[in-house]
């Protein structure tokens, strides 16, 4: 009997685990491929340090979602004290944040970190199309016309520091209370208001989404 046999493709899907552990990498190699760690070092340099202390962790859910402000106040141990990252640290951070919109809004769509030939895009970025004094516009944003999301993302400036971690559970009152201050001083209280009505639906999944990942 004749005819032909193939072998269905099978699409994997990653476990929230799976993907963590992959965002985590994809961090790692970028910081190494592009901004210059040495892999000798891939867990002790400054600049990892520094991100981790500020609970960046992660390429796509963290780092990408960082603000120039977020890296320049960013901060690492030497020697027992708490100090600032080194300046040329925050401007190579600064610079590939920058280069990572840049490229994804040309792109519409996120840069793969693996690629081979990103540190001489990066270099040649850097070299002749960056401005070190132009702000950090998300590429999603770049491409977006909600006026709403746009607004709320340059004046806002929103920041997860300002969200404390919440560990003793008889500490509910005042966690709740440090909790709501923040979230006025970023305008979001309307997020925890079950009387809220949603007028702008991009704009209020974006701040769902910046909420969730701040928690």
């Amino acid at each position: 009997m004749s005819g032909t046999t193939g072998t269905a493709s099978t699409a994997f899907t990653l476990s929230p685990a799976e993907e963590k552990k992959a965002n985590k990498s994809r961090l790692l190699t970028a910081l190494v491929n592009v901004c210059g760690v040495p892999y000798a070092h891939c867990r002790t340099h400054s600049i990892v340090l520094a991100l981790r202390r500020d609970g960046i962790t992660q390429f796509n859910m963290d780092f990408i979602h960082m603000t120039a402000a977020n890296i320049d106040a960013l901060q690492c141990k030497k020697g027992g004290a708490l100090v600032p990252l080194e300046l040329n640290f925050k401007m190579i951070l600064q610079a590939f944040l920058a280069f990572y919109h840049h490229m994804s809004h040309k792109k519409r769509g996120g840069i793969n970190v693996l690629d081979t030939t990103l540190p001489v895009q990066f270099k040649i970025f850097r070299n002749s199309e960056y401005d070190p004094t132009k702000e950090i516009t998300p590429w999603d944003l770049a491409i977006s016309h909600n006026k709403g999301l746009t607004d709320w993302n340059k004046l806002v400036k929103p920041s997860a520091r300002d969200f404390k971690p919440y560990r003793e559970a008889n500490g509910w009152v005042d966690y709740k209370e440090v909790f709501m201050i923040a979230l006025k001083a970023q305008n979001l209280t309307h997020l925890v208001d079950p009387s809220y009505v949603v007028t702008d639906e991009d704009l209020h999944k974006a701040q769902q989404k910046y909420l969730h990942k701040a928690l």
